[in-house]
C-alpha cells in the first residue's frame, strides 16, 4: 500500500490545506448552479486549478473541467471523478455560507465532492513532484449534470478518457447515514439502475351519473398503481431489490365527469442488473392486460436512464486497504446498497470502477438525507476523501505499471 511516510502526508496534515478546501467548498455552496448551467462553477474550478499551475486538459464540454497529473515515468492512467451540479431546492440550513441563489442549493453535497477531488489533485501534484513519484498519470474529472443523468455521457462522448488511455476510475459520494469518519465500500451492486415510464390509460369519458356508458380510466389506472407492487412482492425474488414508484397521477377536470384518459408517471429501480429486463417485461404485460380487462387501452413509454453502479472487486479491495490507512481499519465498513441512481455507472460500463461512500453523518443522528432543504456535510471528511483517492490511485498505478526489464 501507499505508505504513510509518503509526501501526501505533509500537505494533508497542514491546517492551511484543510482550510483551503473548506473555503473552496463554501464558495461553491454559496453559488449553486443547476445541471448544464454550471458556468460560474466551472470558472471557479478553473481558477483554482490555474492558481496551483495544474495541467488543465481542454475538452469540448460546455461546463465541467478536466485536469491531468503525470508522474515521472510512463505508465497507465486512472481517473478520479467529481460531480459539480446542484438542485432546484430552497435551502433551509441557515448556514453563514448558505445558498445566495433563489431556489437552488447544493443539497446532495456535490460541492463537497468537488472540493475533495481538488484536494486529491493537489496531493497528487505533490507526489508527482517527489523523488518517489508514480508511473503514469491521473485524470481528474469535474463532471457536470449528474443530477439529470447526462454528465457522464457527455464526458464519454467527448472522448477524453480514450485520449488519455484511462483504464480504471474512482468516485465517491458523501453518505449522511454513515457516521463521520467512516468509509463504506461494497463490491458488486451498490446503487440501483434507474428507468422511467409514462402510461396513458385511454377509456371512454362521460357523465358521472351514467358510468355504465363509460370506460373509467381513473379506475383502471388505480388498479395499475396498486397492481404494480405485485412486481416487487411476487415476481422478483425476496432477496432481490426492485422499487416501482408511481410519482404522478393526472386525470379529470371536474368531480362529475369521467375523463377520457389518465396519465401515470414513475420510476423502476433495480439493484441487481439481472432484474432489469424482468421488471420492464412484467410492467408492460401487466399494464397492457389490466387495461384490456377493463375494456381500456394503455400506451406505455418506457425509458432506460441509468444502469446500476456495480463495483469492481479488485478496485474495492484496493480502496478498502487504503481507506484503512486513512481512517483506521475499524472505520472501514461494508457499504449498504441504496436504490438511488448515479451516472458514475455509465463509466463502469466501459471501465472497471469503484464508487465508495464517505460518512458525513452527525453523531446525534440529526443529519438530513440527500436532497433535503436542510442537508449539510461534515467538512472534516474533505481531507479523508482526498487522501483515499490519491493513495488508491498511486497504489493502482504502481501495481499496473509496465514491468521494467534489465537494460531498459
Amino acid at each position: 500500500m501507499f505508505g504513510r511516510d509518503q509526501p501526501i502526508a505533509s500537505r494533508a496534515l497542514t491546517e492551511e490545506f484543510r482550510e483551503r478546501l473548506v473555503q473552496f467548498r463554501r464558495q461553491l455552496h454559496r453559488r449553486p448552479e443547476l445541471s448544464l448551467e454550471e458556468h460560474e462553477t466551472t470558472k471557479r474550478i478553473r481558477e483554482a486549478l490555474q492558481s496551483i499551475n495544474a495541467n488543465i486538459v481542454e475538452t469540448d464540454l460546455e461546463t465541467g473541467v478536466c485536469a491531468l497529473v503525470s508522474g515521472r515515468k510512463p505508465g497507465p492512467c486512472i481517473a478520479i471523478r467529481a460531480d459539480i451540479d446542484a438542485l432546484p431546492i430552497v435551502e433551509e440550513t441557515a448556514l453563514p455560507f448558505a445558498s445566495e441563489v433563489p431556489n437552488k442549493m447544493h443539497a446532495c453535497g456535490h460541492d463537497f465532492h468537488t472540493a475533495a477531488v481538488l484536494g486529491a489533485l493537489m496531493l497528487a501534484m505533490d507526489v508527482a513532484a517527489s523523488l518517489e513519484s508514480f508511473p503514469g498519470s491521473i485524470l481528474f474529472l469535474f463532471q457536470p449534470a449528474e443530477e439529470i443523468g447526462q454528465g457522464a455521457s457527455l464526458v464519454l462522448q467527448d472522448g477524453v478518457l480514450q485520449r488519455y488511455g484511462v483504464q480504471a476510475i474512482l468516485g465517491e459520494h458523501n453518505q449522511p447515514t454513515l457516521p463521520t469518519g467512516v468509509i463504506g465500500v461494497r463490491e458488486g451492486p451498490l446503487m440501483a439502475s434507474v428507468d422511467e415510464f409514462s402510461i396513458v390509460v385511454k377509456g371512454i369519458g362521460g357523465h358521472a351519473a351514467i358510468p355504465d356508458r363509460t370506460v373509467d380510466p381513473i379506475l383502471v389506472a388505480s388498479h395499475i398503481v396498486a397492481g404494480l407492487q405485485h412486481l416487487v412482492s411476487r415476481v422478483v425474488s425476496p432477496i432481490g431489490s426492485v422499487v416501482v414508484t408511481v410519482g404522478s397521477f393526472h386525470a379529470g377536470t371536474a368531480n362529475n365527469i369521467i375523463p377520457p384518459q389518465a396519465v401515470l408517471e414513475g420510476t423502476v429501480r433495480c439493484l441487481q442488473p439481472e432484474y432489469r429486463d424482468v421488471a420492464e417485461d412484467h410492467l408492460r404485460s401487466f399494464v397492457t392486460q389490466t387495461a384490456q380487462a377493463f375494456r381500456a387501452h394503455a400506451e406505455i413509454n418506457y425509458k432506460r436512464v441509468l444502469p446500476a453502479v456495480v463495483n469492481d472487486g479488485e478496485l474495492c479491495e484496493l480502496v478498502r486497504g487504503v481507506a484503512g490507512e486513512v481512517v483506521g481499519a475499524d472505520n472501514v465498513v461494508e457499504a449498504a446498497p441504496t436504490m438511488a441512481g448515479e451516472d458514475f455507472s455509465l463509466y463502469q460500463e466501459v471501465l472497471p470502477g469503484c464508487f465508495f461512500f464517505v460518512g458525513t453523518g452527525k453523531p446525534d443522528g440529526s443529519s438530513r438525507a440527500w436532497h433535503h432543504p436542510q442537508f449539510d456535510v461534515d467538512e472534516s471528511m474533505l481531507i479523508k476523501a482526498a487522501s483515499v483517492f490519491v493513495r488508491a490511485s498511486v497504489t493502482w498505478l504502481h501495481a499496473h505499471a509496465p514491468i521494467a526489464h534489465e537494460g531498459d
